[in-house]
């Protein structure tokens, strides 16, 4: 599905603050991964960094599945200093010049010599900030960030995004009117927004009336309610209200409420609220970030309405927000809906379809997605790890956490188990599984608390070192450890743990990591695959290849995630005929301990594997044996998109392994 908006953060691989900064716009306008229930924008975003060795280093960017993309440039001193850099924007600069309607750059002045980067960028307004760092100046630089991004998506680059501030006159203590007048005065003397107050904003000779219509309802409008303690008894407040909703204006509401009060306007519902604590700061980032949101769902709910096959697609209609009971004044509910993440509880759903009829169908993505694919009882294994030179393939830890987040989270609402290698407590995933099978155990049916939805794998002698405490902190986050037994070849004591420090004992460990892929293979339905190393690894090949080889021999689904790098990228070259296995062989040869233990196995005839790996990868694509088309494989070779791989991988086990 073609994604409405990407964004791309552009910095100097030696700008100080550059991966802290990237990682941080990616948690406010994707996801935090770290908190994977809170309510995320889900908007991609991209880094492209590099330095001035080779400008080839500095991924390009493209535009072929994207409606819009936004580009965020971080003009700092290294990046004004590099000829490298100033021969990309070149290029940059060309994409927006070709492509007005699509793309857009936004600077920030980040050095004192930044407008002066030139390619044209001089004569576009800077993202100015009190200092040149983007962190010390956060606060601000969400509100200038958000209203640029709003107003590219919306059309109206050019024009103020309007503040329409709801409030009452009539507080005893006027607190209504005061803080008012503070809001206004905070927009226009501290950010690039307009603001509509209330009579003395309203043009002379004009319907008092249709003036505030317009301004409430306005397509570029967005209602911030002073929720007064009188504010709900105003005929004028509730009027903003409703003519805000029912044009499905963005809105939020502040609370200034003091004491009593005997009824609040049932309609003041279903926003997003937030206490007022004397910072204008955080309210105008709340509105900001809620219209985004708002905007952004819209097309992206539409984008997947128009990917569902008839008759479904006729019969659903897209609702930008959850919907409540006032929805029906939306010419949308006749229809089914489909509505943002995270879903409405049973009460909530009870009391609109006393409304709108039993048979009314009122879902997430997620939802819909459960309702298209069964994988209950299927086990789907993930193979991942980050690679060295992940910043130069436009990616970070952060979007490798997500993904890793994403995966397991669709796949547990489709019904099915997941399976992991390795320490999960390494990369901190422990606990975050463990809330995920508490938050999606009810999609699974009723289950009992001895059932595990996560499975880690571990080789001899790595379990040894498992204490009473870590096989409790696993069990307790509900992922349950699977230890492999030694290798039979083994003679030595089998309570003691080695350490490959010589090629005897090397071929050990290759041999345990070995059988904890064959019996983790023998245990899964599916498997996932992406990052991983290439050299400086414990077993006969690289442990993504070595996967790879188990599941293709016994004829699973295999996934290919090539954009990551690694050695998943390795195998896409394979598969494409790019590269020979002789390359993977080099690669691996470049850590000097395996050139030698390979010699050491080739005297002793041990078979390493590299012959079923050349057999396979001659097959091409028909290897992998997955349910996706050859045009979706390739879109998967080369995705860094969270969404776009999670709906292709969910395509192809719907293909496979799915069951009604």
């Amino acid at each position: 599905m073609k994604k409405n908006l990407a964004v791309y953060v552009l910095f100097h691989s030696q700008y100080e603050q550059g991966k802290a900064t990237y990682s941080d716009i990616y948690k406010l306008l994707c996801r935090d991964a770290n908190h994977p229930f809170e309510d995320g924008l889900d908007i991609p975003v991209y880094l492209r960094t590099g330095d001035d060795e080779k400008m080839s280093d500095i991924k390009s960017i493209s535009l072929d599945n994207t409606d819009k993309t936004f580009i965020l440039l971080l003009v700092d001193d290294e990046m004004y200093c590099s000829d490298v850099w100033k021969k990309y924007l070149g290029e940059v600069v060309a994409l927006e010049h070709d492509n007005p309607d699509k793309v857009q750059i936004v600077c920030v002045e980040l050095s004192k010599f930044a407008f002066d980067i030139g390619h044209g960028l001089s004569d576009k307004q800077f993202i100015r900030l009190k200092s040149f760092s983007i962190r010390d100046n956060w606060e601000e630089f969400q509100i200038r960030l958000f209203d640029n991004i709003i107003r590219f998506i919306i059309r109206k680059e050019l024009t103020k995004l309007k503040i329409f501030i709801s409030h009452s006159k009539k507080d005893e203590n006027k607190i209504g009117q005061k803080r008012a007048i503070e809001f206004r005065d905070f927009i226009r003397s501290k950010t690039k927004l307009d603001s509509f107050f209330d009579a003395s904003d309203i043009l002379d000779g004009q319907d008092f009336e249709n003036q505030i219509k317009n301004n409430a309802a306005g397509e570029r409008s967005l209602l911030v309610i002073l929720n007064s303690n009188t504010y709900s008894e105003r005929e004028w407040c509730q009027k903003e209200v409703l003519l805000a909703k029912s044009n499905k204006i963005p809105a939020i509401a502040v609370s200034l409420l003091d004491g009593e009060v005997k009824r609040c306007f049932p309609y003041i519902s279903n926003i997003p609220y937030i206490r007022f604590n004397d910072n204008w700061v955080d309210v105008l980032i709340l509105i900001l970030r809620t219209a985004l949101d708002q905007y952004c769902q819209a097309q992206y709910l539409e984008n997947l309405r128009k990917e569902m096959e008839e008759p479904d697609r006729s019969t659903f209609k897209v609702l930008p927000f959850s919907p409540e009971a006032y929805s029906y004044v939306y010419e949308e509910l006749a229809s089914n809906i489909i509505y943002p993440e995270p879903p409405l509880t049973k009460d909530e759903l009870d009391v609109l379809k006393k409304i709108a009829g039993k048979e009314k169908l009122f879902l997430t993505p997620m939802q819909l997605l459960a309702q298209t694919v069964n994988l209950k009882g299927k086990s789907v294994a993930v193979s991942v790890s980050e690679v060295p030179n992940s910043d130069v393939l436009g990616y970070g830890t952060d979007m490798i956490r997500d993904l890793t987040i994403e995966l397991s989270r669709h796949l547990l609402i489709a019904g099915a188990n997941m399976t992991y290698g390795g320490d999960l407590r390494r990369d901190g995933f422990t606990e975050l599984f463990s809330d995920m099978s508490l938050q999606y155990k009810n999609y699974q049916g009723n289950v009992d608390r001895e059932t595990f939805f996560f499975r880690n794998y571990f080789a001899w002698p790595i379990h040894l070192s498992f204490t009473t405490e870590t096989r409790l902190q696993y069990v307790n986050s509900r992922v349950k450890p699977v230890f492999v037994e030694c290798p039979e070849e083994y003679s030595g004591d089998k309570n003691k743990p080695i350490a490959p420090i010589n090629n005897n004992n090397n071929y050990i460990y290759a041999l345990s990591l070995l059988k904890m892929r064959k019996q983790m293979e023998a245990d899964t339905d599916a498997r996932i695959i992406l990052g991983g190393r290439t050299t400086g690894f414990s077993g006969f090949m690289a442990g993504v290849i070595e996967e790879f080889v188990q599941a293709v021999e016994v004829g699973h689904p295999v996934y290919l995630l090539g954009g990551f790098g690694g050695a998943a990228s390795l195998l896409t070259s394979l598969i494409k005929k790019e590269k020979v296995v002789d390359d993977v062989i080099i690669e691996a040869s470049k850590a000097p301990r395996y050139a030698e233990f390979m010699s050491f196995c080739r005297d002793k005839n041990i078979d390493i594997g590299y012959d079923k790996l050349e057999e396979f990868v001659a097959d091409g694509l028909s290897c992998l044996n997955n349910g996706l088309e050859d045009e979706d494989n390739y879109i998967l070779f080369q995705s860094t998109d969270v969404i776009e791989i999670v709906g292709l991988i969910i395509k192809g086990l719907k293909n496979t392994i799915g069951h009604a």
